[in-house]
């Protein structure tokens, strides 16, 4: 019989579950972005607005639900679209009447990007 080596019960213990106020937004890429919404596709303006996001968001450190608050542009249903095999919920974000716009959806904690529409030809009637 092994001896024990505190007197603490022990109990299964389990991390924290992260929350969209607590974790951090991140971007990742993971695939081919969609073909007419990739980077070479993008001028010197819309590639400064993706840079500006980034800074808006990633490199202040936003959590995902400030991100959210600050950026999401259609609440409610989102999109589902099969990528890789798996049904991913779509979703897209802005800021204010600006008409750039990425999409992505959310995987390990990381926005997925799917598309880059720095003229929100997306989702026009």
């Amino acid at each position: 019989m092994a001896k024990k080596l505190t007197d603490q019960n022990t109990k299964n213990i389990q991390g924290s579950r992260l929350v969209k106020t607590e974790a951090k937004f991140k971007l990742s890429i993971e695939h081919a972005l969609h073909n007419n919404f990739c980077f070479k596709k993008l001028n010197r303006s819309s590639l400064l607005q993706l840079d500006n996001f980034i800074d808006e968001t990633v490199d202040k450190g936003l959590t995902i639900s400030q991100v959210d608050n600050l950026f999401l542009r259609k609440r409610g249903p989102k999109e589902q679209k099969t990528i890789k095999g798996s049904t991913q919920e779509i979703m897209h974000y802005g800021k204010d009447r600006n008409p750039f716009r990425i999409f992505g959806y959310y995987s390990n904690g990381y926005f997925v990007l799917t598309k880059i529409d720095p003229n929100h030809e997306t989702h026009k009637a």
